[in-house]
């Protein structure tokens, strides 16, 4: 049995590639939500965005807070606890996510 149903992302994606592709697979979600009509729309259910390899965390979010993370590229939807200080601040959040941005790389 897999526990966890995302394990063969491990080997096949870098972490610096994991945060597009689940944001790519997020949007997909929502396609798929929004096509079963607006009333559908009032929250999202994505996954966690975070950094963390064996994450497959799913979050509930209004979909109004989807749309304005959407609009800053740097800008992420993880589950509390899975931020990471040392490169994104936490800029926003709700007891089940936090929006997360990340610092720039020093140079």
């Amino acid at each position: 049995m897999i526990d966890r149903p995302f394990y063969l992302l491990e080997k096949a994606v870098s972490l610096s590639q994991k945060r597009p592709l689940f944001r790519e697979v997020n949007e997909r979600i929502r396609q798929v939500n929004f096509s079963f009509g607006p009333e559908s729309r009032s929250n999202e259910i994505i996954l966690c965005e975070c950094s963390r390899s064996d994450c497959d965390v799913r979050l509930e979010v209004p979909a109004d807070v989807y749309d304005t993370v959407r609009t800053e590229g740097h800008r992420y939807l993880v589950a509390p606890g899975h931020e990471a200080p040392e490169a994104e601040e936490v800029v926003a959040g709700a007891p089940n996510y936090l929006v997360v941005a990340m610092r720039p790389e020093p140079g």
